[in-house]
């Protein structure tokens, strides 16, 4: 019995000197599958803590007060993927106590997340995302004066090669962001309509301030005690306005935000670009081939014929062709070629609106 299991020992692992059993792990082992990790170097010594994925980022924004829900253990280790726990002199000699608790929380609070590729990926994309949308918000085509779309933006700036930083914040990057495609592109931020009231006595003196400040004045109201303005001012400017308006605040001046982003109403489209620029028609436009108009219904099934349901392309989404004409004309066109790209690179596919936009911001 004594030599059976000295046999199984040897099958099952290695004895080490220290007595403890040394076993085989599994092949193909996925390790720490479930653990995020947060490093800190301090005093010359790099400590780790394990905490639940994504729950770093909720307690430090402060939606997570339970410390137990963050952390997956609340010691202190010196590498989490070895399972080796921090000394208590290198805790003593960096952070002055042993208190594994509230060295956790130094930790969770300084450290730096460890993300693997595929998380750190997920994050750069939903980041950029959310730039796209500010960025789309506080934007407008100068032709147009419409709002650009998300689709738009995220094409233009992976034109550009932008990349987000997930350590910065979304809108401090997206102002970045504008900034690039002001140079590259035809948009611009989209006006502020404010409302300013000064005394009535200092109309005289801000007025050429206020128009200076000001795109466009849209309302003036003498109220007797108070003078009113409404008008529309670029973003940069507010603070200008602001300080004017804090220079008479003794007087009763006062400064109301009416609207964040002034534009038309409804996306940017071809048919405003056409309107902006004269009804004069794009190099794209004159270069389409325009569909051929439908012949006698055929036979389905007829070779060349068409369908009673039409025809569709996964280059093509939401558009039924009526003709295998129009499908054949669609194979040739840049949208096709365009969304063909988009879809070898796993990337979503533009709409023809979007594609139609997207070749107006981007000159071609």
């Amino acid at each position: 019995k004594s030599v059976e299991s000295r046999g199984s020992c040897k099958e099952g692992g290695k004895r080490e000197d220290s007595g403890r059993m040394s076993l085989k792990q599994p092949m193909g082992q996925k390790l720490l599958t479930n653990v995020s990790v947060v490093r800190l170097k301090k005093g010359g010594t790099r400590f780790e803590i394990a905490a639940y994925p994504n729950m770093t980022t909720a307690w430090r924004k402060g939606d997570e007060k339970d410390l137990s829900e963050v952390l997956q253990i609340d010691r202190v280790y010196k590498d989490v993927e070895k399972g080796e726990f921090a000394k208590s002199k290198d805790l003593q000699k960096a952070f002055g106590m042993t208190d594994q608790e509230a060295i956790c929380l130094e930790i969770l609070a300084q450290g730096e997340v460890q993300l693997s590729e595929r998380e750190r990926g997920a994050q750069q994309e939903t980041l950029l995302k959310e730039i796209c949308t500010i960025v789309a918000d506080k934007c407008i085509n100068p032709q147009s004066k419409r709002p650009v779309t998300v689709g738009v933006v995220e094409r233009a700036l992976s034109e550009m090669h932008f990349n987000p930083n997930i350590t910065k914040p979304a809108k401090k990057q997206a102002l970045e962001a504008i900034k690039m495609l002001e140079g590259s592109y035809p948009i611009e931020r989209a006006p502020m309509r404010l409302k300013m009231t000064f005394p009535s006595s200092a109309k005289e003196q801000v007025f050429p301030a206020v128009s200076d400040l000001s795109e466009c004045v849209e309302r003036q109201d003498d109220g007797g005690a108070t003078w009113t303005v409404v008008s529309t001012i670029h973003p940069d400017k507010y603070r200008s306005c602001d300080q004017l308006v804090t220079n008479h605040r003794a007087g009763g001046a006062t400064i109301e935000v009416l609207q964040l982003s002034v534009h038309k109403e409804g996306d940017a489209s071809i048919e405003s670009h056409l309107e902006a620029s004269g009804g004069q028609s794009s190099p794209l436009q004159a270069a389409a081939p325009r569909p051929a108009p439908a012949p006698a219904a055929r036979t389905a099934g007829v070779p060349g014929g068409d369908r009673p349901d039409g025809f569709k392309s996964a280059t093509a989404p939401g558009v039924v062709f009526a003709t295998r004409e129009e499908l054949t004309a669609h194979m040739k066109s840049e949208w096709h070629r365009h969304n063909l790209k988009l879809k070898s690179e796993g990337k979503p596919l533009l709409s023809k609106d979007d594609f139609t936009e997207f070749q107006i911001l981007s000159g071609s």
